[in-house]
């Protein structure tokens, strides 16, 4: 959420006015450029849209690391092919409206009126493909933001390299995530990361024998997200960040600040489940090459939702620093060797909720919300309906499309099942 906006939510609906413009960059020399503004009229028939997602499946999968992908259509324009196209909202309002302590108003003054205008960067990243359509004077646009670069290189022999400096011993997860950020081309600030300066101690053995040839870099990423609780997007980079090569991503932390709602007070459409996803009780990771677990859990959990993570990390993992890394995610927690063994019961205790508990109880539901851009995906939403059983839905953003590029249109959605982890239940030990 852009919180000096929402301050102004209501008003801001019926009086901002935005205007997108599409750039287009070139690279040379090592450097990309300023974007140049593409001509509107080359755009077709408000065929901008924009995807972004921390989580796009009806199963909840923590670390996001999901690329955002822009479309469009353009007349008249020559292949675009080897360049970067960014996206811009700049929004202004007049009137009535009075800023936040963050906004100031600029110097235009006009009668009775105050004018203030602000600037973001919604978008960045090279086009994938530029195609003639059947219409040979339309070009189809498929670019993906600079997260994207990362998923095109292939690490399982860098990574072990890099371990193998270490003798596979003394790496945290802050090491690894600044290792491998200069060919990532991802600037991410890990600091607060619950488990930033926790030891992974992966085995190369079963680095060798665990991880598949073909992984990339931003799956290594999207791991060690996990490990941590958090999901990272670029979906909102600094303005300032526009001609760099790399990422800006913002780490997405549901399990902070869960009380914290924005109600959205109008909407073109709504629709909704019947149902609060349940509560997650129980966390599973395996260890080992699936020869020992070490699940979080409370009891009673039969009926409630569960998650059971295939991090390929932690099956890389022999040593005993399991309870360090899963402890810092939630407690209490138990660890079992083997799948037909009881568990050795974990002297510690705790309530740490970066994953269970009501961190991702929410109601699954879909809304079209006007030129609302500021509502950011993982932000906490809360919609009025007219529904005497549901009188607000209450959720949190999980995926966000933006339409558009006059009037721009803004759809946020959350999927879910009602118990998730349920089909996979005989993975439960």
């Amino acid at each position: 959420m852009i919180t000096e906006l929402y301050a102004l939510d209501d008003a801001l609906v019926g009086s901002y006015d935005t205007v997108v413009t599409v750039g287009i960059q070139s690279y040379s020399n090592g450097v990309w450029s300023e974007p140049v503004p593409l001509d509107p009229s080359k755009i077709v028939s408000e065929s901008l849209e924009i995807k972004q997602s921390i989580c796009d499946d009806s199963e909840l999968k923590i670390g996001g690391c999901i690329p955002s992908q822009l479309t469009m259509n353009v007349m008249d324009t020559p292949d675009l092919s080897g360049k970067r196209i960014t996206v811009t909202a700049q929004g202004r309002y007049t009137a009535d409206l009075y800023p936040a302590d963050t906004l100031y108003p600029s110097d235009e003054l006009y009668p009775n009126t105050r004018r203030t205008t602000d600037e973001y960067l919604l978008f960045v990243g090279p086009v994938f493909s530029c195609l003639k359509t059947n219409n040979h004077k339309i070009r189809r646009i498929v670019a993906f933001d600079r997260m994207h670069y990362a998923s095109t290189v292939k690490c399982k022999n860098r990574v072990y390299n890099y371990l193998e400096q270490y003798e596979f011993r003394d790496v945290n997860f802050s090491m690894m995530f600044g290792a491998f950020a200069p060919r990532a081309k991802i600037n991410v600030n890990t600091t607060d990361f619950v488990n930033n300066g926790t030891n992974i101690d992966i085995t190369s053995d079963l680095w060798l024998n665990v991880i598949d040839k073909d992984i990339t870099l931003l799956d290594v990423y999207r791991w060690l997200c996990e490990l941590n609780g958090v999901f990272l997007i670029e979906d909102a980079p600094p303005v300032s960040s526009i001609t760099s090569w790399r990422a800006a991503p913002r780490a997405v932390k549901p399990y902070l600040n869960k009380s914290q709602r924005y109600t959205i007070s109008s909407y073109s459409s709504l629709s909704y489940e019947d149902f609060l996803t349940k509560e997650i009780r129980y966390v599973q990771f395996d260890f080992d090459k699936g020869n020992r677990y070490t699940y979080i859990y409370y009891p009673p959990y039969d009926g409630y939702s569960c998650y059971l993570s295939d991090n390929p990390l932690t099956c890389c993992i022999k040593n005993n620093n399991d309870y360090d890394i899963i402890g810092n995610l939630g407690t209490p927690y138990c660890r079992g060797y083997n799948i037909s063994d009881p568990p050795a019961t974990s002297p510690h205790t705790g309530n740490n909720n970066v994953i269970t508990g009501n961190t991702y109880q929410y109601r699954p539901f879909k809304a079209s919300i006007f030129n609302r851009w500021w509502v950011q995906v993982g932000d906490r939403v809360k919609l009025p309906t007219s529904d005497s059983d549901v009188p607000y839905v209450e959720s949190i953003v999980l995926s966000r499309t933006l339409k558009g590029l006059y009037g721009m249109r803004v759809e946020i959605e959350a999927k879910s099942v009602e118990i998730m982890g349920k089909e996979n239940d005989e993975s439960i030990v």
